[in-house]
């Protein structure tokens, strides 16, 4: 089943140790919206997001540890979103087109 990507979905996105990580933030509901988390493009967590902080995170198979930190504003906005790199140190992940219908 494709997926529709309206104007009120964004997409953010970065690369960590060779896997591709997404953000889909989901923001038509106004207050209470949904952030999903892809890595290589498969859905691995997704949290429904009001005013604040929230993290997203995997594990994957070699042993790859991916967390997602969001913030959202009042109105429901994404005002954050960082990854966070083998380090400790994160950055912020860059906004992407959609993916082709």
């Amino acid at each position: 089943m494709k997926r529709y990507y309206g104007y009120r979905t964004k997409v953010y996105g970065a690369t960590l140790n060779g896997h591709d990580v997404a953000i889909e933030f989901n923001k038509a509901l106004l207050v209470l919206n949904r952030a999903r988390l892809y890595i290589d493009a498969e859905e691995v967590d997704r949290e429904n997001v009001f005013y604040g902080d929230k993290q997203l995170e995997a594990s994957l198979p070699d042993g790859t540890q991916v967390m997602v930190s969001i913030e959202s504003g009042m109105i429901g906005e994404l005002t954050k979103a960082q990854l966070r790199q083998p380090d400790g140190s994160w950055i912020d992940l860059e906004e992407r087109q959609p993916p082709e219908e």
